[in-house]
């Protein structure tokens, strides 16, 4: 199941970066949206490493 949801937490980053990408080509600056989806980005990727993390030391992974 941590698998599962790490994948899912990776794939919502590169989900964040791509509409973050689009937002700033689309609005060129004029609003906030490329900001609040980098920044929901950095909050995944916090998410990730703590999910990693709990991975490593409960050694729950291994199969």
């Amino acid at each position: 199941m941590l698998n599962f949801l790490i994948i899912v937490v990776m794939l919502a980053i590169v989900l964040c970066l791509g509409s973050g990408l689009f937002f700033l080509v689309k609005d060129r600056g004029k609003t906030s949206r490329a900001v609040t989806s980098l920044s929901l980005r950095v909050g995944l990727a916090i998410l990730l490493l703590a999910l990693l993390a709990f991975g490593f030391i409960t050694r729950f992974m291994i199969p």
